[in-house]
């Protein structure tokens, strides 16, 4: 450094360390005073945020009573008695979804998969979850009936999904060419429909939409077309839309190594597949050995 450039850094030192210096000079030649009103507006503060915690408080427990604990199915539960157990509206209605969309609780375990029920809520209502209704049926579960699904309701203009064509469907309220031919391709793509549900799966149908349709379909799950799951290879398993490449490579995998597959519940071997994707795949496999 030359003689200039080592000034103008000693005369950068000194100011610095004055500005670092001058607020503990100014609090020595002039000290905070105590204000004398202080301790008294902080009392007044204390006192107001105490009141106010014990109306919040008062107020949840009117408005969140105690849960009283039984014995109850949640494929069956009622919002009285999910709100006698302690759940709130939104869980209520998130499990109610489930059961509709098709879903159903078959193992305790399973209610703890509502994304809604947290781990504390899942602990305590545990001991209380009954199933027995249902002991011996999840394998039944996986079969997509006709007296389940193949429903007629009574109306002038019933269409069945699987068999109906886009002109058809634009006779449904809320349906015009584009929404039904979204229809026909995403039925054509998976191979059927085995639910009227599935229609909530077609880009932008909506609860409403879905709602105002009911009353005029119908589903044959008997015209699904089905995959033989023994003999299907590994490139056309993974064209279905359900089933991921890395799903078909775990299946294809797992039947090279131990052979074929007897039943649905088969391929819960398989680590990577749990009940909620077999029971999704499952109305379009076949398990001949033909």
């Amino acid at each position: 450094m030359n003689r200039k450039e080592l000034q103008g850094l000693v005369l950068l030192t000194v100011v610095v360390g004055f500005l670092w210096f001058l607020p503990n000079f100014y609090r020595m030649i002039n000290p905070l005073r105590p204000d004398p009103d202080f301790a008294l507006r902080k009392e007044e503060i204390q006192r107001f945020l105490a009141s106010q915690s014990e109306s919040i408080n008062a107020g949840s427990a009117a408005q969140y009573p105690l849960p009283e604990y039984f014995s109850f199915d949640p494929n069956e539960l009622t919002i009285e008695e999910a709100r006698r157990l302690g759940l709130s509206d939104y869980q209520t209605r998130m499990i109610h979804n489930y059961v509709a969309k098709g879903g159903r609780f078959y193992t305790k375990d399973d209610f703890a998969k509502i994304y809604a029920i947290n781990e504390q809520d899942f602990k305590r209502l545990l001991p209380y979850i009954d199933l027995q209704r249902n002991a011996g049926q999840k394998e039944n579960a996986f079969e997509v009936t006709r007296e389940s699904h193949f429903i007629r309701p009574d109306s002038q203009l019933l269409i069945e999904l699987n068999e109906t064509d886009s002109i058809e469907l634009q006779e449904l309220r809320g349906i015009g060419p584009v929404f039904a031919s979204r229809i026909i391709r995403f039925r054509d793509l998976i191979g059927g429909f085995y639910a009227n549900s599935q229609l909530l799966e077609v880009y932008g149908m909506d609860d409403e939409r879905y709602g105002n349709l009911l009353a005029n379909i119908y589903t044959d799950p008997t015209k699904v077309k089905k995959i033989n799951i023994n003999t299907v290879s590994y490139q056309e398993l993974s064209r279905h839309p359900y089933i991921s490449p890395k799903y078909a490579n775990a299946i294809v995998q797992y039947r090279n190594q131990h052979g074929n597959y007897l039943r649905y519940t088969d391929l819960l071997n398989i680590e990577i597949l749990n009940d909620d994707i077999l029971r999704k795949i499952a109305p379009y496999l076949s398990f001949t050995d033909d």
